[in-house]
């Protein structure tokens, strides 16, 4: 808990420190004057920055990475807004438009908690085994779509397109799992509302309390995708892959 509490004080001092030496001010495409802090990285190619208005409110921007990734980011963001659950959040969306260079961004409620990923290598395992418990149960009771589709014709669209982009990579290992992906029956798989890329690092931990950050627009909304994607990530140590030491 000493090494949470000292994470977070760190985490903040340097926000701090970045805004006393790097202020940078104008008004957006909204008319309303803010203050950009910092950068807070990410991996999808879009810009995430923490910005500040004139009357001390903190939030975060996420801005798309071209003309062409403007219709996925509006999903996302979509996507983010609508996200309904007992005991998991997500941050309010609390504006959406377009830059001058016509890239479209929104607006969103700035947590200031740490990854997961992050947490749970500050906790007792227990601790560890109720939050991955209160994060399936919730996950697992997303309301369904009520969207006629055909979910066995969607997913062998998406497995053709993937055995064309492995093509370079065949080998033994992955044309024995394109065929176990042919040769499964995708109709049992719910059409329910989902995150799309559910991994230690886009969960936020504060104050004991789960947040969902960065949804994502998916070929086909499941929770069962979902979760795929976290055992995925836990098995394979994903969101730990820039770190050098994991054990």
């Amino acid at each position: 808990m000493a090494l949470l509490k000292s994470m977070k004080k760190q985490r903040t001092q340097n926000i701090l420190e970045y805004l006393h030496n790097n202020k940078s001010s104008g008004l957006d495409s909204m008319g309303e004057k803010m203050m950009h802090i910092t950068d807070l990285g990410g991996h999808s190619g879009c810009k995430i920055l923490l910005c500040e208005t004139d009357d001390n409110n903190v939030f975060v921007r996420k801005i798309s990475s071209s003309h062409k990734y403007n219709d996925r980011l509006r999903v996302q963001a979509k996507k983010q807004k609508k996200f309904k659950s007992k005991q998991v959040k997500a941050p309010a969306i609390l504006n959406q438009g377009e830059t001058e260079e016509g890239l479209f961004f929104f607006d969103m409620e700035y947590i200031s908690g740490i990854t997961l990923a992050e947490y749970i290598k500050t906790i007792e395992i227990g601790k560890v085994r109720n939050l991955v418990e209160t994060l399936i149960d919730d996950v697992a009771s997303m309301e369904r779509n009520d969207i006629n589709i055909d979910t066995e014709a969607v997913f062998q669209e998406k497995i053709a397109s993937l055995k064309k982009q492995l093509l370079p990579l065949s080998n033994h290992v992955v044309n024995e799992a394109l065929i176990l992906l042919e040769s499964h029956l995708w109709n049992g798989i719910a059409q329910t509302s989902c995150h799309g890329d559910l991994t230690l690092e886009n969960i936020i931990v504060k104050d004991n309390q789960l947040y969902l950050i960065d949804f994502l627009d998916s070929f086909y909304d499941s929770w069962i995708l979902d979760i795929g994607t976290l055992l995925q990530d836990v098995q394979t140590l994903w969101s730990y892959r820039f770190e050098e030491d994991i054990n």
